[in-house]
């Protein structure tokens, strides 16, 4: 990648992010006018609004700052750490998780966790209406297979997500709504290996690659 193109990748981020907290922090903010209102009535209702509101959006900031920031690339093998935070993003609605990680960290490549977090986030664009995600880290023959599949009503890989992901996508037609996949992909070929994806069974998608170690 050259300058620009880092650029425009990083802006495009950085929009995807700040859409993910226009949601929560304006939900902060309608609570604190309510507490402002001096209702006695709707103080009860307004502090639990805000409280949940404000977790929310610094659970999604924690969550991408390991996913896009330098933090995450300090992230080796031992994956443990990362479980808590992908349940604290994921929060306590519509989408549940099944971890199953079993890796050597003196082994792991350089930005495992970094890759395996884009991974969630990209799988779980893929469940409009909730389901589960089940993550998969394993010792394979040569190297170490990584898997993230989203299962649930409707489960598929978005329509403008697609194009993203293929090798020969112009920077250019990259938009807030599909550079997860851009980016997830970089990671992947980044840590010697490419991003396979899985469409073949409905309601159903797999996100895998296996890494050399």
């Amino acid at each position: 990648m050259d300058v620009q193109i880092d650029l425009r990748v990083a802006e495009l981020l950085a929009s995807r992010l700040c859409h993910d907290l226009v949601g929560p922090i304006g939900a902060v903010n309608n609570g604190l006018e309510l507490i402002e209102d001096e209702d006695p009535g709707m103080l009860e209702e307004a502090l639990k609004l805000t409280a949940s509101s404000a977790q929310q959006a610094a659970n999604t900031l924690q969550f991408f700052r390991l996913a896009y920031g330098m933090a995450g690339g300090r992230v080796g093998g031992d994956l443990s750490e990362l479980r808590d935070l992908v349940i604290r993003y994921l929060g306590s609605g519509k989408i549940s998780l099944d971890w199953s990680v079993r890796t050597d960290p003196a082994g792991a490549p350089e930005g495992l966790g970094k890759l395996v977090l884009n991974m969630i986030a990209l799988a779980a664009e893929g469940l409009p209406k909730g389901g589960g995600l089940h993550v998969v880290v394993d010792p394979a023959s040569g190297g170490l297979a990584v898997s993230v599949t989203a299962a649930g009503p409707g489960a598929k890989l978005r329509e403008e997500a697609a194009p993203a992901l293929r090798p020969d996508v112009p920077v250019g037609d990259l938009t807030p709504r599909n550079v997860q996949g851009y980016f997830t992909r970089v990671l992947a070929r980044r840590a010697g290996a490419d991003l396979a994806v899985d469409t073949a069974q409905p309601d159903r998608l797999v996100f895998s690659v296996t890494l050399p170690t």
